[in-house]
């Protein structure tokens, strides 16, 4: 296959990214969104901005400086340098961006009586106050150095820190102390019945003082920094991954520093000395007027009474189903399969299912496999009870979920010291799939309860992020999710006759659906809904569909390198973004409609490393009544008008025009579940 730019239906992934994370801060600048909801966004924004430093440009710096300055991105015709390049520009624009929004945004929330200091604005008393906190809990803390030529990067923590310079007899030198990450971020000075806040951040207060903590020396140009590592490490293999694992860990805390951000232009001695001692060129020294976000959890903490919704959004309480049950899940289960959408759905029901099995004694094994956890984990909890009541337990824990590693490491030695047999080592591939499986034994016969999902089991996911979980006892399914388990942990894979799995048989799956409703001229249809689209055979086969008069609707939250409305190529293709108070994380696949009709959720995006370096896994929905519920969120997700967009053929996304009707799909799924 030929390079797809060559084409003109493609763009580059990491412009595609950028213009998901501009989303992001689109809701950052919607005056109909609570105003720390708007802050959380600007924090999502930086956040996910940082990620990217460390993972994609970290990747590109490595490549440069292996010698391929000059390969060709086959989706966009951009060099390496050409990609950094874009990316330079479109991020720095972003960041401008950011900082006007962030400006607009602190006067409103100073207006609504969220009223963030300076040192020079406290009161006499307040000035009192934040002294004794300085002297009785910050200085003792604190780490100050004062530098001459070597800036200690290996020592430097991804945290906060408050540096600047001073004049020595020697001559000019480098001043550095780290905001504190055991203290509350922000310090609330006073909080009146009206519900005025005021309050400092601690890294004001620090430089608030910073000339006293390096008297007698007299400090300028102070200012905040953060900095990003490239994540992109390799260690060699030993053949134990959990202790490869743990020292790639420990070498990405010490590994090269790929970008430091600031909140103020630094003067020349700063900015040379950054750049010469990271080795750092001047573009990687970004300005933006907030480097650090890290405040706005504790600053939401602040908020007790907000029923207007001015602050934030009102909670809501997941619908379970249970409620209207009076009988354990379990068996429920027996003749009833359920669907959860989350956060709509509460995950309960899934979390009472693993306690009644890890005590109930028809249950003879439990099998999961294990990619993200939460860090206090009722489902690891379950599991270890389940396995000291005598259930043989076996779990598939990824160690190389990035930024998660340490925690899964964790749980690995927590489960294996309470009896679970756990296996973290497949050596080609990431286990990215959603699967537990229940084996019971009953009436002399053996069935199954087997879950399959689209999100990882982490418990504060599911209250944030849109996913599906589907819970049956179909033995079509159970059957063949037993012999993957077996598959799996014997390090072999085939194709199933039910569920399809990458990297073995999921793409030409979805291949094969796509050929067929391709041939199928303007009366096929093709529904995709996925986090990011990237796989350069499936895109192509998307657009030779297309080309048949095959109409395409691709739901896609992300990263997205297929463009829509290319003349002769992608013209029945359509291309929606939804961003919105929950991150749309569900995989959905349809293909067809009305009898002819094939329908998966899946935990796999439509990407090269899902389809052929991840397992992934795809499940059928067969219950018509599943398949309507699913149907209807995507066809309301793909209506909405409020919080959705509409992707023009340059890659850029525009408001719908439709405002007939007023559709913020989230806000009604969230008010069908209030009435259910």
């Amino acid at each position: 296959m030929s390079a797809l730019y060559h084409e003109g239906f493609t763009q580059n992934r990491d412009i595609s990214w950028l213009r998901f994370n501009e989303r992001i801060l689109e809701e950052a600048d919607d005056r109909s969104v609570p105003l720390l909801e708007r802050l959380r966004y600007i924090s999502i924004f930086t956040k996910n901005l940082d990620e990217f430093y460390m993972v994609r440009v970290g990747e590109l710096i490595n490549d440069i400086a292996s010698g391929d300055a000059d390969k060709v991105d086959r989706l966009s015709g951009l060099t390496m340098e050409e990609q950094i390049k874009a990316i330079d520009s479109m991020a720095s624009k972003l960041l401008e961006r950011k900082d006007r929004i962030y400006s607009d945004l602190m006067g409103e929330l100073d207006s609504a009586g969220l009223i963030k200091l300076e040192y020079d604005m406290l009161t006499p008393e307040e000035r009192k106050t934040a002294y004794d906190y300085f002297e009785e809990k910050v200085r003792p803390l604190l780490h100050e150095m004062i530098l001459d030529s070597t800036f200690p990067a290996g020592e430097l923590e991804s945290a906060p820190y408050i540096i600047g310079m001073t004049e020595t007899e020697s001559g000019p030198r480098f001043c550095i102390a780290r905001v504190p990450k055991e203290l509350p971020p922000i310090l609330e000075l006073k909080s009146s019945p009206s519900g005025e806040v005021r309050y400092m951040l601690l890294e004001t207060l620090i430089k608030g003082r910073f000339n006293d903590i390096f008297e007698p020396f007299v400090t300028s140009d102070v200012m905040t920094m953060v900095i990003t590592r490239n994540s992109d490490v390799d260690v060699e293999d030993s053949g134990d991954l959990l202790k490869d694992m743990k020292k790639v860990v420990r070498m990405r805390e010490k590994a090269e520093v790929d970008r430091v951000v600031v909140d103020r232009k630094p003067g020349a001695f700063v900015q040379s000395f950054l750049t010469e001692s990271l080795k750092l060129r001047d573009w990687q020294v970004y300005v933006t007027k907030r480097a650090s976000f890290d405040f706005v959890d504790a600053l939401t903490g602040c908020i007790i009474n907000d029923p207007d919704e001015v602050f934030l959004y009102r909670r809501f309480t997941p619908f379970n189903i249970m409620n209207l049950r009076n009988e354990r899940i379990i068996d429920l289960l027996r003749r009833e399969e359920l669907l959860l959408a989350y956060p709509y759905d509460s995950m309960d029901p899934f979390l009472t299912l693993l306690e009644e099995a890890s005590a109930d004694d028809r249950v003879r094994e439990i099998r999961m496999t294990i990619y993200r956890l939460a860090g206090n984990s009722s489902i690891a909890e379950h599991l270890m009870n389940a396995a000291s009541n005598g259930k043989k337990v076996k779990l598939m824990i990824e160690l190389r979920a990035r930024f998660d590693e340490s925690r899964n490491i964790e749980w690995v030695e927590k489960l294996k010291k309470a009896g679970c047999i756990v296996k973290y080592v497949n050596d080609d591939y990431k286990v990215h799939c959603k699967l537990c499986q229940m084996k019971l034994h009953d009436n002399g016969r053996d069935y199954y309860i087997t879950q399959l999902g689209t999100g990882n089991y982490n418990e504060k996911s599911a209250r944030q992020y849109t996913d599906l979980s589907l819970i049956t006892c179909d033995d079509r399914i159970g059957r063949d999710a037993e012999r993957f388990f077996k598959d799996l942990f014997a390090g072999r894979l085939r194709q199933y006759e039910h569920i399809a799995v990458s990297p073995v048989q999921l793409a030409d799956t979805v291949t094969g659906l796509i050929r067929r409703e391709a041939s199928k001229g303007s009366d096929g249809r093709i529904f995709i809904k996925c986090n990011s689209l990237g796989d350069e055979d499936i895109m192509e086969e998307l657009m030779l569909a297309s080309q048949r008069g095959c109409r395409i609707t691709l739901l896609v939250r992300g990263i997205c390198c297929m463009l829509p409305g290319i003349k002769d190529c992608t013209e029945n293709v359509r291309i929606v973004n939804l961003v919105g108070r929950f991150l749309e994380h569900s995989r959905v696949y349809i293909f067809g409609s009305g009898v002819e009709e094939t329908m998966y959720i899946s935990s796999a995006d439509i990407m090269k490393r899902n389809m052929h370096r991840r397992v992934e896994l795809a499940c059928p929905i067969y219950s018509a009544k599943l398949r309507d519920r699913i149907r209807a969120i995507m066809y309301l997700n793909v209506r909405d008008n409020v919080k959705g967009r509409v992707m023009l053929s340059d890659g850029s996304y525009v408001r719908k025009q439709d405002n007939k009707e007023i559709i913020d799909s989230q806000k009604i799924l969230i008010k069908y579940t209030a009435v259910n």
